[in-house]
């Protein structure tokens, strides 16, 4: 789990599962954007969808892809929330692995 922000895509604050998960000290990930842990070929339909308005409340995507800091890619579902964090437009955003096809 980790929080965005919706402007400049940086982490701004992550949990100890993602840190396990992806392989990234805390500190890595808050020198990262959300761009860092997308296979290259998936940067681009990121790119357009962080560009649309969010619906309020919750939102889930599912079949994304993501890669640990050991260049493995895996899929995930994505569940998201619109928030204010420290001042900032944020997403708090919930990543589950999905089974491995």
């Amino acid at each position: 789990m980790w929080v965005f922000d919706r402007e400049s895509l940086a982490f701004l604050d992550v949990n100890d599962a993602a840190v396990r998960q992806y392989g990234y000290s805390r500190n890595e990930f808050l020198s990262m954007a959300i761009l860092d842990i997308r296979p290259p070929a998936d940067v681009p339909e990121l790119l357009r969808q962080t560009d649309v308005p969010r619906p309020r409340g919750q939102s889930t995507a599912e079949h994304w892809r993501h890669q640990m800091k050991n260049g493995t890619v895996f899929p995930v579902t994505i569940t998201s929330w619109e928030l204010t964090f420290r001042g900032r437009p944020a997403e708090l955003v919930l990543a589950r692995r999905e089974a491995d096809e």
